[in-house]
């Protein structure tokens, strides 16, 4: 099926009739005569008495801060209410169906629709990525919806849970308003309980973004795990992703295993001793910092002094199809923050794209717990680390981290649920005679943030390979 110009029937027949499902977003008559209904409407279809989780407004979109794709993805969606649900009957796992990986895809056509080309705008008139960022997100997860459906109207879906992002690799540094765009998403692989969605993004013919989100399946009422459909790859392609995401995710539940048998609950990082070293040095070039700052390197700065917070209640606007504040709300207003936070340190525009490279903007976001409406939420960045680039003259690299906790005041208690990694290229300033001025040195601010670094950066971390070798990074810093 062509991704472009598809603007007949409902977007439900879209998604059911091809192999390769599109979705026309800028065809608002996608959205009409839905069998869930719109409006006034779809609370009837719901029931005598029963009312929807979102309020519908004339023209059959759900009200609410969202991206117009996710909107029409969570139409498609739209036929549970709590008391269906607990009047449904439970799935028997030892039905579930074993099927085929299917691509589903979603249209950005923003050449020809003004509209759409608005809510998507940045200030630069380049499309905005932390609002792709939702997009990705409603999208994986309407990928996950389909392949656990059963078929049977009358047996209860599960609640899926976005569980962890890995790197979002972007290919270009920026996305065109002025050309058309597709996302496509597909299961991976799939455990008993979890899967893995395959999230790609195409703009003039060239795949332009790639990402993984995994995502765990509940029972909507008990929240116990939930016994998933398998999944059955077809290509040569698909069996190599999936024998990939398996290993990955046994390698995963071996690490969660230790960490358990540890002790820690995974709140420490485990390291090396050599990278346990490494975060010591870190932590007396620190000290040294901290208490000598007349004499410290002055290219050396402490982390806590980059940090930016915000501090907000989460509202019904932001809430996803469960009533639980949407995943893809917390990254773009991470991604914003980190942004804005890169943007102070560097003292200019930071850009998703690293030029000769792929760049890997979004690094990893983890879910630890549901964020609910009513929470107060605070959102707390830093930069991590920054270097220069030692290929491309006049080019850094910052590496920040965004930290959300749900803050209870009543009860003087702050818990994480999202830690999120983000990685910007900046412009590096210059000096009076012209020179490139290297950019600043983080320092830790605490065992627990040395020890942070160290799993990323330090000896056998995860992030080693993109980052100066230790010793390298100037007077009075390892």
């Amino acid at each position: 099926m062509a991704l472009a110009g598809v603007c007949r029937g409902t977007a439900r027949g879209l998604l059911s009739a091809a192999a390769e499902p599109a979705l026309a977003v800028g065809c608002l008559q996608l959205v009409r005569g839905l069998a869930t209904g719109t409006g006034a409407a779809a609370a009837a279809a719901a029931g005598e008495g029963e009312q929807p989780t979102h309020v519908f407004d004339d023209g059959g979109d759900i009200v609410g801060t969202y991206t117009p794709v996710t909107k029409r993805l969570w139409q498609q969606r739209y036929k549970w209410t709590d008391d269906k649900l607990a009047a449904a009957a439970p799935r028997d796992p030892a039905a579930q169906l074993v099927k085929p990986p299917k691509l589903t895809t979603v249209v950005y056509p923003f050449s020809s629709d003004e509209v759409l080309r608005e809510h998507y705008k940045n200030p630069w008139n380049t499309v905005r990525i932390a609002r792709v960022l939702e997009d990705l997100d409603s999208l994986a997860g309407f990928v996950a919806y389909e392949h656990c459906d059963d078929g049977d109207p009358a047996t209860r879906p599960p609640l899926l849970v976005t569980a962890t992002v890995e790197a979002i690799q972007l290919s270009s540094s920026q996305l065109s308003l002025q050309h058309d765009m597709a996302m496509r998403g597909r299961v991976a692989w799939t455990g008993t309980s979890s899967m893995d969605i395959r999230m790609e993004l195409e703009q003039g013919g060239k795949q332009q973004l790639t990402a993984l989100f995994t995502f765990v399946a509940r029972d909507a009422l008990s929240g116990k795990p939930f016994a998933i459909n398998s999944l059955e790859p077809q290509s040569q392609q698909d069996r190599e992703l999936f024998e990939q995401r398996l290993r990955i995710n046994q390698e995963r539940k071996a690490a969660r295993k230790r960490s358990a048998g540890s002790g820690s609950g995974g709140k420490l990082q485990h390291v090396s001793a050599e990278a346990e070293r490494w975060a010591e040095q870190l932590l007396a070039a620190a000290k040294t910092k901290r208490d000598l700052p007349a004499l410290a390197d002055a290219n050396l700065l402490l982390m806590d002094d980059t940090s930016l917070e915000n501090t907000f209640t989460c509202q019904p606007q932001q809430r996803n199809m469960h009533g639980r504040i949407f995943g893809g709300f917390l990254m773009r207003r991470a991604f914003e923050l980190a942004h804005s936070t890169a943007y102070l340190f560097a003292g200019c525009r930071p850009r998703t794209g690293k030029r000769g490279r792929p760049p890997s903007p979004v690094d990893q976001i983890t879910f630890q717990r549901a964020v609910n409406v009513g929470d107060l939420i605070k959102f707390k960045s830093r930069v991590t680390r920054a270097w220069a680039l030692p290929d491309q003259p006049g080019q850094g690299v910052v590496h920040l981290q965004v930290e959300a906790s749900v803050t209870q005041p009543e009860r003087l208690s702050s818990e994480v649920t999202n830690t999120m990694n983000f990685l910007f290229q900046v412009d590096l300033r210059c000096d009076a005679a012209g020179h490139f001025i290297p950019p600043k040195q983080v320092l830790p601010s605490t065992e627990q943030q040395a020890l942070e670094v160290a799993a990323l950066f330090g000896p056998g971390g995860r992030k080693q390979s993109i980052a100066p070798a230790a010793g390298s990074r100037g007077r009075g810093a390892p």
